[in-house]
């Protein structure tokens, strides 16, 4: 007796996602597992000082639940993740929701999934969507001596806020989106702040002008005025964010252009411009969005470190030139891209791994599904990040899920199996378009692979990216059927 129809691990933007697009599909029976103790994944777990979305709000949000009152056009992360229960309370998601109960292990038992929860519970399922997300598992590196240090060290997706910071001597290790964030904030209020900056990142001009009361009365009252604000939006953000990254392109030489200025304006010392200005195009990495990231460089408290931390000491951190003593260390190093193999144990068929389907290189059918992994879907899989909202791909990648759940039943359909052929083309596919972009042209970033292969961003626009999941093709899969 399968327990349920559906399996949905997380309850971040994904799994609210998926869990809303099964209930309107009217399947019914299925239970979503979270780790934590309440919804929300990225926005309930990051709360440093300045944390917000790099993708404005309207477009940061679900397509079927506009919300017109976001206050400025990049909301808070506590905008984002009081949305994200909104939305959850609003579509009776929180009863599908066992909380503080993350998967440990699921393995394929030839018609369904026999899944392991933190409890040691095992429950079945004919199939499990996966809705973990990209990013959610702290990058902390094993610098030696870390036990030796006597002041406080913690991760920003782990903020101390039990710590004042006021009059600190304090550290930050990383140069990335979270660091840019959290830089200006601390600074306004430590001793003394020092970045250890391993390279440098570009960082572009913010316009984030605040919804004014009349505007949020509008998007209330009219509700095609706040669709054509999404849409503008959407125009904007699609195209620029597939042109800014074709190599050669206007607006990516423009946009790289804007960015030295930004730099110059906000840093008069020439030789710590210098330092903070990277040698790798525009859009090798994942640009980020601060008017003050780069001017509080200037001031005489916060100081940028270009050698690497070699290794903690009791009283702060020593790298090849210098020792430097500290009161608190934050490590502003990101996360682990698609490390989920490294929290759930999953086993395919034959017992196959999905560590070791992944040893080599990390691919999938179209972003969504592996090989030898039936009825296994993967919101924000392989190549499921997007040059625009990561919305717009979770939302595609939700519908091709359940559009398979739904032919599966009508055709007494026991499970599918994508071929490797057809893997093997979408990441010959995957390949072929890189060669005209920017990305791992002149950078290493957490996006790729150590032999460069891109995993992780999907290097068209979101329009190819929905025709790629537009409809389920059952001559790509091995299809088994129901008994």
């Amino acid at each position: 007796m399968i327990d349920y129809e559906v399996i949905v691990i997380g309850a971040g933007m994904s799994g609210v996602c998926a869990a809303v697009d099964l209930k309107k599909a009217g399947i019914d029976n299925f239970r979503i597992f979270e780790k934590a103790g309440d919804v929300g994944g990225t926005w309930r777990d990051n709360t440093y000082p300045g944390v917000a979305c790099d993708v404005p709000s309207h477009l940061y949000s679900y397509s079927f639940e506009a919300n017109p009152n976001w206050s400025k056009w990049y909301g808070t992360g506590q905008e984002i993740w009081d949305y994200i229960r909104h939305c959850a309370k609003k579509y009776d998601v929180l009863e599908k929701i066992s909380f503080n109960t993350g998967i440990e292990d699921m393995t394929w038992q030839g018609d369904y999934w026999l899944v392991t929860d933190s409890s040691g519970k095992k429950v079945s399922a004919k199939a499990v969507i996966s809705g973990m997300g990209g990013l959610h598992d702290p990058n902390i590196p094993n610098f030696p001596n870390m036990d030796r240090f006597q002041g406080h060290t913690f991760h920003t997706s782990n903020w101390q806020h039990d710590i004042d910071l006021t009059g600190l001597r304090v550290a930050v290790v990383g140069t990335g989106a979270t660091a840019v964030q959290v830089v200006p904030e601390i600074a306004k209020k430590v001793a003394s702040l020092t970045v250890f900056q391993r390279s440098p990142v570009w960082v572009g001009e913010k316009s984030d002008p605040a919804y004014s009361s009349e505007e949020q009365r509008e998007f209330t009252q009219n509700p095609a005025a706040m669709k054509k604000h999404r849409w503008d939006l959407w125009q904007r953000w699609e195209t620029e964010g597939v042109d800014m990254a074709t190599a050669g392109s206007y607006a990516n030489t423009e946009s790289e252009r804007r960015a030295r200025l930004h730099i110059d304006k906000s840093v008069q010392n020439p030789e710590l411009a210098a330092l903070l200005t990277p040698d790798y195009n525009f859009t090798c990495k994942r640009p980020t969005l601060s008017n003050v990231y780069y001017s509080s460089f200037a001031q005489d408290h916060v100081h940028l470190v270009t050698e690497g931390v070699q290794a903690f000491t009791k009283t702060g951190l020593v790298t090849s030139e210098k020792e430097y003593e500290f009161d608190v260390v934050i490590l502003a190093t990101g996360f682990k891209a698609l490390n989920i193999t490294s929290n759930i144990n999953i086993k395919g068929v034959g017992g196959l791994s999905l560590e070791d389907a992944w040893r080599d290189r990390v691919t999938s059918y179209r972003s969504v599904m592996v090989h030898n992994f039936p009825n296994f879907f993967m919101l924000m899989g392989p190549n499921g990040g997007g040059l625009t909202s990561a919305l717009q791909m979770i939302e595609q990648q939700s519908r091709f899920a359940v559009h398979s759940l739904q032919r599966m039943s009508k055709e007494l359909i026991a499970s599918i199996n994508p071929r490797q052929e057809e893997i093997d083309k979408f990441t010959q596919f995957l390949i072929n378009a890189f060669k005209f972009t920017t990305h791992n042209k002149g950078c290493n970033s957490w996006w790729q692979d150590d032999s460069g292969y891109n995993h992780f961003v999907f290097p068209k626009s979101s329009v190819e990216f929905r025709m790629l999941l537009n409809d389920l093709d059952l001559n790509d899969f091995d299809v088994k059927l129901a008994k």
